[in-house]
């Protein structure tokens, strides 16, 4: 009896110590995985301490377990992790901060103007972002009053459960990164079970191009962006960026291989650095990759590289020393050679102790990128600055409905100007980062007061094309005689119709044919500049057709585009319900087919 006693007891010291062992163990490999900011896997091996242990667990691990799903994109457990937290009595004062930033990404603004009041430090940096973040708090409730009225479309034929972002536009469509296209049998080639980041636990992204046409997504696709090229790689890639002849790229891609650099971190080292690589096209093949001499720094990461409009400067994203904060803006600039010069910093009017991230240029002198350091709705918000270089007006925050609690990233326009494209991890979406669609006619009004290169008389109803312009507004006359062809080609020109479906803005079918003759009468004249002018019937909202017009106006122009027509030659006027062909004006009673004859755009030839 006494023998079985001892035995007992013998098997419960081993248990315990057997326990004590792999609580050891599994808390080695979550501080070693949190450390490489393997934050799926730390948070969940924290998680699976805190469930035996409860309040046992040190608070300290319960941050980093709050901070892990906060990292990867789960806000509310994050904030059930941080609530608990704060009822503990030996809470850090940084966990009313990190539990103010959730309910913040939750949109719950007066609950974490609360938390972030709470919060106390000494430390001059987060002094800053405190006083950013209830200034956020109550930004968010003024902006709330006043949303812009556009509204953002999930593409369901581009996302996936994965991470899915548009990183800019180039000829042939749109240029993608995701880590949710793998497995599909694109150009690459399908991948049963491609390698995951430890990071996040999802696939390491790729690049992508999404080719567009006219209309419909029939004549839509998507392809791997040169496999032969950027295929092979094992980790991240993307984003990728062209210049404007598209025969150079710049593609951000993790450090390959299995060397990685010593970080002085022992058994966590492991981080893998971002890189900017280049590749030219020669005589149709793409040239090896190159990693830019300059730019990278061994230690540091260097990414999301992107070009002003002529091609003169380099923006991208770096940690490297000598910034102001987390991750910061910085530029070089093309040298005579064709090389790149020594990289400087954007400075404090754009970067600041928080991190700004993933840079995009749409406009001369615009540029757009992402933030947590000014007041903003949550997360990373979407920004647009107006300066080159280093010299920089104020930030401004693009608000809703592009900006949200949670991560808004890499907004992109068009050629045309009015139709945008965006990424964020908000609630409601199908994966980690969904890509949303906007069509925004009064984008360029809204945002800054200037139009649009082809937007100079979008609701004023004249048909006025920009230049010097005679003291009545028109612009001065060129006194040139022309051909009888000439003539002809306006003549017939001037007398087409274009007409549209309900309620709709989609070209039909023998529009778009008729505007492939309208392209190459444009190419055969190529000093005409072109007005299009747009009409709705008389149904709906006098606003609502004024905008449906513009629209209309758009894809005309849209279409013209990408048959090749210099943007810059194209104006439009969107006239709504003004100068119907026949009686159907308000409440009087018409056919369809007498409303269809209103719902049409016109051309006007400017010489």
């Amino acid at each position: 009896m006494i023998r079985c006693s001892l035995t007992l007891a013998l098997l419960i010291v081993l248990s315990a110590r057997l326990y004590s062992q792999e609580q050891k163990s599994v808390l080695r490999s979550a501080n070693e995985a949190y450390a490489r900011e393997e934050y799926a896997v730390a948070g969940a091996l924290y998680k699976r301490l805190a469930r035996s242990r409860g309040d046992k667990m040190p608070v300290d691990q319960w941050m980093k377990m709050a901070h892990c799903y906060q990292e990867i994109g789960y806000f509310k457990e994050a904030a059930d992790f941080y609530q608990h937290i704060i009822n503990r009595p030996d809470h850090p004062s940084s966990a009313y901060f990190a539990y103010g930033e959730a309910l913040r990404q939750l949109e719950q603004y007066d609950s974490a103007r609360q938390q972030y009041t709470l919060f106390s430090t000494g430390n001059t940096d987060s002094l800053q972002l405190k006083a950013v973040a209830l200034q956020s708090c109550d930004s968010a409730a003024v902006w709330a009053r006043h949303p812009a009225s556009v509204q953002l479309k999930a593409l369901k034929e581009l996302n996936t459960s994965g991470s899915d972002l548009v990183s800019g536009v180039v000829q042939r469509g749109l240029l993608l990164m995701s880590n949710g296209y793998r497995s599909l049998g694109l150009n690459g080639g399908a991948e049963a079970h491609p390698a995951t980041d430890k990071r996040t636990e999802q696939p390491y992204y790729k690049a992508y191009v999404y080719k567009q046409y006219s209309q419909g997504n029939a004549n839509m696709f998507l392809e791997e962006l040169v496999p032969a090229l950027l295929g092979k790689a094992d980790y991240h890639i993307g984003p990728v960026c062209f210049n404007r002849t598209e025969d150079t790229l710049y593609a951000t891609i993790n450090i390959q291989g299995k060397d990685i650099p010593y970080t002085g971190k022992g058994p966590v080292n492991g981080i893998r650095r971002l890189q900017i690589f280049q590749s030219i096209k020669k005589d149709g093949k793409w040239t090896p990759l190159v990693m830019l001499p300059g730019l990278n720094v061994t230690g540091y990461s260097s990414s999301h590289a992107v070009l002003n409009s002529d091609g003169s400067i380099l923006y991208f994203v770096s940690d490297r020393p000598g910034g102001y904060g987390q991750t910061d803006l910085w530029y070089c600039e093309k040298q005579a050679d064709g090389s790149w010069g020594q990289p400087v910093n954007c400075g404090d009017k754009v970067n600041t102790v928080a991190a700004e991230i993933f840079p995009t240029v749409n406009e001369d002198g615009i540029l757009y990128f992402s933030s947590k350091g000014y007041a903003g709705l949550g997360g990373y918000d979407i920004y647009r600055v107006k300066g080159s270089k280093a010299s920089w007006e104020v930030p401004v925050n693009m608000k809703a409905p592009f900006n949200s609690g949670g991560d808004d990233i890499g907004l992109i326009l068009k050629q045309n100007g009015y139709e945008g494209y965006l990424a964020s991890n908000k609630p409601g979406g199908m994966g980690r980062d969904d890509i949303y669609y906007f069509a925004d006619p009064n984008y360029f009004n809204r945002i800054n007061g200037n139009p649009s290169p082809y937007d100079e008389h979008k609701t004023t109803g004249n048909n006025n094309v920009p230049g010097t312009a005679t003291p009545g507004g028109q612009p001065a006359p060129v006194i040139r005689k022309h051909t009888a062809e000439e003539e002809e080609d306006k003549r017939q020109l001037e007398q087409l119709k274009f007409y549209y479906d309900y309620n709709s803005a989609s070209l039909l079918t023998e529009s778009r044919k008729v505007l492939d003759m309208v392209a190459g009468v444009l190419k055969r004249n190529p000093g005409w500049k072109m007005v299009v002018a747009s009409f709705a019937d008389s149904r709906g909202p006098d606003q609502y057709n004024t905008d449906l017009s513009a629209l209309r106006c758009y894809a005309v122009i849209d279409y013209l585009v990408n048959k090749g027509i210099d943007p810059k030659r194209l104006y439009y006027t969107n006239k709504g319900e003004q100068d119907p062909v026949n009686k159907c004006k308000d409440e009087v009673p018409c056919s369809e087919e007498e409303y269809k004859q209103n719902r049409r755009s016109e051309l006007k030839v400017r010489w």
